[in-house]
């Protein structure tokens, strides 16, 4: 039973794409609070979620590709 994701007992639950992007949007919402620090430590910071946010794209298209072929499969999606 998911509590987040769509699912059969969950069909009003989010896929795993738009949970990935709500915390795509979120880092990067952080990054633009930051973006005229100078201080060495949120320059690092700003450095790795930059990183993370490169894999998040990855992330969201792998989920959307397993997205597609769940609704292949059972017609709709499933997460």
């Amino acid at each position: 039973m998911t509590k987040l994701l769509v699912s059969k007992t969950n069909p009003n639950g989010h896929t795993l794409e738009d949970v990935f992007r709500m915390v795509r949007g979120d880092i990067l919402k952080r990054c633009l609070d930051m973006q005229d620090e100078n201080n060495s430590d949120v320059q690092q910071v700003m450095a790795n979620n930059m990183y993370i946010l490169g894999l998040m794209e990855q992330i969201i298209a792998h989920a959307e590709s397993s997205s597609a072929i769940m609704k292949r499969i059972y017609g709709k999606s499933q997460g």
